[in-house]
C-alpha cells in the first residue's frame, strides 16, 4: 500500500473534542490501485465513517454503500453490483493488553500517535461487504437479470447432460 498517496483517509484525532464526529469518503477506482491484491477494480462507493471519541477509546463505525464492477457467477457478464456493509472497530490508546490479543475488532495505538489512517480498514471492510455469490439482480417481473441468450445456452447445455442410464435405477431407489 502506498500510504503517502492516501492522505485523505488520515483522521487527525488529537485536535478533536470528545464526542461524535462524521467523515464522508467517496471511494472510486483510484483507491483500489494502491492495493496489489484487490478484488475490486472499478467502483463507485460511499463511506460514512463515524468516530465516537472518548478519553482513551475511539469507536469507529463504517457504513459503506455503492456499486462495484463484478462478473456474474451465473452468466459471466460484467455488471454493477450493489454492496452495503456496516462495520465497527474499537481503537484503544496505550499498551496492548492480553485480553484483546486475538480480538480483530480492537486496535491498539501508541499514546504519542496523533492521527489514524483508515484506508486499510476501508479496503478490508469493502472486501468483506462483497457477497460470496455475485449474480445479476432479478428483474421486477421476477425474471433473471442475466443475459437471456446466455441463460438459454446454459439451459440447453444442461439438458444435453443426461444422466447415465445405469444411475437412473439408483435415483428411483432414492425417491422411494
Amino acid at each position: 500500500m502506498k500510504v503517502k498517496e492516501l492522505r485523505e483517509y488520515i483522521i487527525p484525532f488529537l485536535g478533536l473534542k470528545n464526542g461524535v464526529h462524521h467523515f464522508n469518503y467517496e471511494i472510486d477506482t483510484t483507491f483500489f490501485t494502491h492495493f496489489e491484491a484487490s478484488l475490486v477494480h472499478e467502483s463507485k462507493l460511499f463511506a460514512d465513517v463515524t468516530l465516537d471519541k472518548k478519553e482513551r477509546l475511539f469507536i469507529l463505525n463504517f457504513d459503506i454503500s455503492g456499486t462495484i464492477k463484478a462478473e456474474c457467477d451465473r452468466c459471466g457478464q460484467e455488471f454493477d453490483m450493489p454492496i452495503h456493509g456496516n462495520h465497527s472497530i474499537f481503537v484503544k490508546i496505550g499498551d496492548k493488553r492480553e485480553e484483546d490479543e486475538n480480538n480483530e475488532e480492537v486496535i491498539w495505538i501508541d499514546e504519542v500517535e496523533s492521527s489514524l489512517n483508515i484506508a486499510e480498514m476501508l479496503y478490508e471492510f469493502i472486501h468483506l461487504s462483497i457477497p460470496i455469490k455475485k449474480n445479476h439482480l432479478d428483474n421486477p417481473d421476477g425474471t433473471a437479470g442475466c443475459d437471456p441468450e446466455i441463460l438459454k445456452h446454459i439451459g440447453e447445455h444442461q439438458e444435453a447432460n443426461n444422466i447415465d442410464p445405469r444411475w437412473e435405477i439408483l435415483n428411483k431407489l432414492n425417491k422411494n
